[in-house]
């Protein structure tokens, strides 16, 4: 007869070393976990208007006041401006400081939006975020941390755990979603805008296009769209699209119906929008080809007003250089007081 023993655990049991979670997957549940109760306090707090400049901060209930959101904290006791963290592991990898009251749930929300992104199972550590993570878990479970070479090329688009939201000579500077307070330091954003006007420009006179024809609108027909013409002299039935970018064509279709004209011209639209100024992604020709249109049109040029022969690029023999993480041409200065030219920061 076989003896049964009692299980003191009552049948349950663990998990194998095989299914078990990786420690990994247990920091990126428990960060998921904290930035919704960081953000359940975010959303929780009073509003309180003391004047007409400023408004205070303060938890509704005593339970709040005590317990401290990890994700966030006032930078000051004015209470008007927020300290962000990205946390991992118990520990802040990094934060984000003096952001404005109004952009913190965005770049919250962003921040969780980050974690759900990251892989437990193969995590991209490329990123260099991502890999500061990994490296944290390793370091509080004694794992061997990794080394890898870190993105920081056109090509490749990173995502940014705060949602756009960067630090630029101790500025705010925001991504197009906050496009009334941002400072544009980007080329690729500053093209992106005007071929964007442009579109609404040659949309609004597509549109208007039978009336305008009817009454010869004078001030309406001052300015001409950009983004298409008619294909025929003597036709106002087909038409010729052309993308346009930093004053160069890229790219044209020609002798298009007017149906298939304005859902090129709406196509056209929803695709510049698409395009990540933080991060274009030069694996798409055509980016590629608008990419290198703004390098262009914004390198230093050899002209009569240029006084100082550092301000041009390298391979002509200046001291500027396109930065392929802003994206925009990095120039130097000349220092008046001390008549010296101050070279560029490097790797910026």
């Amino acid at each position: 007869m076989i003896k049964k023993y009692k299980d003191p655990f009552g049948g349950i049991h663990g998990e194998s070393k095989l299914s078990a979670p990786t420690p990994f997957k247990i920091d990126k549940e428990e960060a998921l976990k904290e930035i919704d109760r960081s953000l359940d306090i975010w959303n929780k707090r009073k509003v309180i208007k003391k004047n007409f400049f400023m408004s205070l901060l303060e938890f509704i209930k005593k339970k709040e006041q005590t317990e401290k959101p990890l994700h966030w904290e006032f930078s000051d006791s004015s209470k008007v401006s927020v300290n962000i963290h990205l946390l991992w592991s118990k520990k802040i990898i990094r934060t984000l400081k003096n952001i404005p009251i109004e952009k913190v749930k965005g770049a919250l929300i962003s921040l969780k939006t980050f974690y759900k992104k990251i892989s437990s199972i193969k995590p991209d550590l490329s990123h260099p975020d991502i890999l500061k993570c990994y490296n944290q878990t390793a370091k509080n479970y004694g794992l061997q941390e990794q080394k890898v070479e870190l993105k920081n090329q056109i090509d490749v688009e990173i995502i940014d755990p705060f949602g756009g939201i960067q630090v630029v000579n101790d500025d705010i500077y925001f991504n197009s979603l906050y496009k009334d307070k941002k400072i544009i330091l980007n080329s690729i954003e500053k093209d992106k805008e005007i071929a964007l006007n442009e579109l609404n420009f040659s949309l609004e006179y597509f549109d208007q296009l039978e009336k305008i024809e009817a009454k010869k609108q004078v001030n309406f027909l001052k300015k001409k769209p950009k983004n298409f013409s008619f294909s025929y002299k003597t036709s106002t039935n087909y038409f010729d699209v052309y993308l346009f970018w930093a004053g160069k064509l890229i790219k044209s279709i020609r002798k298009v119906t007017k149906k298939e004209t304005k859902v090129a011209l709406v196509s056209m639209m929803q695709f510049i929008k698409s395009i990540n100024t933080q991060s274009p992604d030069v694996y798409d020709s055509t980016v590629k080809m608008m990419y290198e249109a703004s390098k262009n049109k914004y390198k230093p040029k050899r002209t009569s007003r240029l006084k100082h022969i550092e301000l041009l690029s390298i391979d002509e023999g200046g001291m500027s250089y396109w930065s392929n993480k802003t994206h925009r041409w990095v120039k130097g200065r000349f220092d008046k007081n001390k008549n010296i030219f101050i070279a560029p920061n490097k790797n910026q």
